[in-house]
């Protein structure tokens, strides 16, 4: 038996998402679709960074000066490996800032939580396209300078640059993390060395298979197996199709996961034998004593991420996050975060100190600083044209 009554979107849930989105819902289905969509290459990567010395988190003195006037308690919407616990203890410890985190899945659901809350929430995380084409297009977060940040110093300077991030009022999200997302699957379990999404549908994996919670990625997926190049903005007729794989994919689906690490956790436990994820799963799996995994990119082609911090339009506690950022975006702390929850990440000086570790063939292998080589050829999370209906497709299929 599966798991999956305890995660699919209720009707309830479904008219959140939908009506954040845009949309009308009547019997006959969904009336209107937002009309933003598209994905976009990254700028080429930079050279590596001068050489830095390892050691213990470092505050540096214009970073503490930068905080003296701005401390207290902010709200923060994310995933669980944007952030680590004794990082966020130790900068409310130095500067007297702390955060009030709650738990982000996808995006789809981040924006229609901002958008029910608004200045209840200061700081939410998010994907690439869904930055300028849901949350700046409607004016529910705060573009800033990038470059008066003195740690943005230590990023790869395209990551500066994104076009779709950067207006004249400033740039829309502090760049963080980016991955495309890959299939993983114990080989000791699974046969004939896969390398298409077609291996979710095989009947053989029943309730074998743990995917992220992120309905609108999920029939993403499955439209990219049916051989579609644009999973976000798909026509009736394609949805149709994508509909008979996901009626192929339910039973396999052991459960959907919250986070990246819920996936990972199935894989070492050996309930699941196939997920799907972010690069580096291969290691995180054996470091928490499981099974030798293998992954790969989806030979019909994927979908992929880079997402950043946006700060709030209407958030009340607002101002605490540029210096909160000043703390955070450490290369020493990237650097730590990236050993913990692996994906390449955008801070270029973290890329030296890993180096320094003896972490370099760990952080080649996870292509890190190869952003503008890997984006480039995956289409970029973002809300389309068919996100709504993906939505109430996904619920029709797996919802009660």
């Amino acid at each position: 038996m599966t798991e999956q009554e305890d995660v699919t979107f209720n009707r309830r849930k479904f008219l959140q998402l939908t009506g954040a989105l845009g949309v009308s819902v009547a019997a006959g289905g969904v009336l209107a679709a937002c009309s933003t969509a598209g994905s976009s290459a990254a700028p080429a990567a930079s050279a590596a960074a001068p050489a830095a010395s390892a050691g213990a988190p470092v505050v540096s003195a214009a970073a503490s000066a930068a905080v003296a006037a701005a401390t207290g308690t902010f709200n923060w919407m994310t995933w669980s490996d944007h952030w680590i616990q004794t990082q966020l203890d130790k900068i409310a410890k130095d500067v007297n800032i702390s955060t009030a985190i709650s738990e982000l899945a996808g995006n789809a659901e981040g924006y229609a939580k901002l958008k029910e809350v608004k200045g209840q929430l200061d700081k939410i995380s998010g994907d690439a396209m869904w930055v300028p084409n849901a949350y700046a297009k409607d004016g529910l977060i705060e573009p800033f300078d990038i470059n008066s940040l003195k740690v943005s110093s230590q990023l790869y300077s395209f990551a500066r640059e994104f076009p779709y991030w950067k207006t004249d009022a400033g740039y829309l999200a502090y760049p963080f993390g980016w991955s495309p997302i890959m299939i993983y699957y114990d080989p000791a379990k699974v046969s004939g060395n896969p390398t298409d999404w077609q291996v979710l549908l095989d009947p053989k994996y029943k309730s074998r298979i743990v995917i992220e919670n992120q309905p609108e990625e999920i029939v993403a997926y499955m439209a990219r197996a049916a051989g579609f190049d644009k999973p976000y903005d798909l026509t009736d007729d394609q949805l149709a199709t994508v509909k008979t794989y996901l009626e192929k994919l339910k039973p396999n689906v052991l459960r959907f996961a919250q986070q990246a690490t819920d996936s990972v956790k199935a894989m070492v436990t050996g309930e699941a034998w196939l997920i799907t994820g972010n690069i580096g799963n291969e290691d995180r799996v054996k470091d928490g004593g499981g099974p030798v995994i293998k992954g790969y990119v989806p030979s019909e082609g994927t979908v992929g991420w880079h997402d950043g911090e946006m700060i709030v339009k209407e958030g009340a506690n607002k101002a605490l996050i540029i210096p909160f950022l000043e703390q955070s975006q450490q290369a020493e702390l990237i650097a730590e975060n990236f050993l913990v929850n692996g994906r390449p990440l955008f801070n270029e000086k973290a890329y030296t100190l890993l180096v320094n570790q003896g972490k370099k063939d760990q952080a080649d292998r996870y292509l890190y600083g190869k952003a503008g080589d890997v984006l480039p050829h995956v289409v970029l999370k973002g809300p389309g044209t068919s996100t709504a209906k993906s939505i109430q497709l996904f619920n029709e299929v797996f919802g009660a």
